[in-house]
């Protein structure tokens, strides 16, 4: 589905990744901001539609009390693992590494609005009640 978009991504203290995403050619109708570390990323989640992450707890904990469905992207073994099957169980997100599939999986849920807010509602439930 051809439209606007807009991409925040956040990069934390990875200099180097910042770097090469913000001299990178991006489709012109994707408007791209690339930020460092940020101090406010509870104001970007309750800004965004949806959220391509890594599955720690926090972050995925924090998207459910705001109804951000996540595109996860990796986790750490062991502490992290077992919070993939938990977004995709719940309803608010998926998981893969390759970024040729998330990309694909990101695409289709920006085409269908009402997924989206299925998926908001689903982590929102998970949010209200407090259950990571």
């Amino acid at each position: 589905m051809a439209g606007e978009y807009q991409m925040i991504v956040v990069c934390g203290k990875n200099e180097v990744v910042q770097k090469q995403l913000k001299s990178r050619q991006w489709p012109s109708n994707v408007n791209v901001v690339v930020n460092g570390f940020v101090a406010n990323m509870d104001d970007w989640m309750v800004a965004a539609d949806l959220m391509v992450t890594k599955a720690g707890p926090g972050t995925i904990a924090e998207a459910a009390i705001v109804g951000l469905p996540c595109m996860l992207s990796g986790f750490l073994p062991g502490q992290e693992e077992g919070n993939v099957p938990y977004v995709i169980n719940a309803g608010y997100g998926d998981f893969s590494r390759d970024p040729t599939k998330i990309s694909a999986k990101v695409t289709e849920w920006l085409g269908d609005a009402e997924l989206v807010a299925k998926m908001s509602a689903a982590a929102s439930l998970c949010g209200e009640i407090g259950q990571f």
